[in-house]
């Protein structure tokens, strides 16, 4: 790797140079010192192409954290027969790319003073998954999405697979990721399935 002094990378427009330059630079030197500038001069890239590629310095932060919630969406579209069991292993095998070993922005969050940036970012970046989860169960439960019976568990069980990887990531001899997943959210699947069973 070049050292920090060092004139910078050669040219390049990939959004994984980017990704890598930033998260680099957020270490060195913590998220708020880093500008968009320092992260152009970083990947050898003008700030118009940094921008081609991130909204802002933030997007970095998201780029492996948005490919998981995209792999969730897909699956949950797959289709499937319980809507609750789908979200649950929609996330499982969203995060199977990672097995043991957690994303550098997820296990160096806190080094990188990146931490209140994550949480400001997640409502935004996971609310297609949520809504999409919802409508799933609304569906299924003949329900508004919006409703209760469609949007509280989905939001629960989200909300419990971001803090499960949170404490995953600073975990040493971690599971894999799934594993550590399932073991959280089953339980939370299977309290909503008894509580809106007609039966119970």
């Amino acid at each position: 790797m070049e050292s920090k002094k060092g004139p910078g990378r050669p040219r390049a427009s990939s959004a994984a140079t980017i990704h890598e330059a930033a998260l680099e630079l957020f270490l060195e030197h913590g998220y708020d010192a880093v500008s968009v500038d320092d992260i152009a001069r970083r990947a050898g890239v003008s700030r118009g192409t940094v921008f081609t590629y991130c909204d802002s310095k933030a997007d970095a932060l998201w780029v492996e954290l948005d490919a998981a919630i995209g792999r969730a969406v897909a699956a949950i579209d797959a289709g499937g027969p319980d809507a609750i069991d789908r979200l649950v292993a929609a996330l499982a095998r969203a995060v199977e790319p990672w097995s043991a070993t957690p994303p550098v922005v997820l296990r160096d969050a806190r080094a990188m003073g990146a931490e209140q940036a994550l949480r400001d970012g997640a409502p935004a970046r996971l609310q297609p998954l949520v809504e999409r989860a919802a409508l799933s169960l609304a569906l299924e439960r003949d329900a508004l999405p919006e409703s209760a019976d469609a949007a509280v568990a989905p939001v629960a069980i989200v909300a419990a697979a971001c803090a499960t990887l949170v404490a995953w990531a600073g975990t040493p001899g971690r599971p894999s990721a799934s594993d550590a997943l399932r073991s959280t959210l089953e339980p939370i699947a299977a309290a909503s399935r008894f509580r809106n069973d007609p039966r119970g």
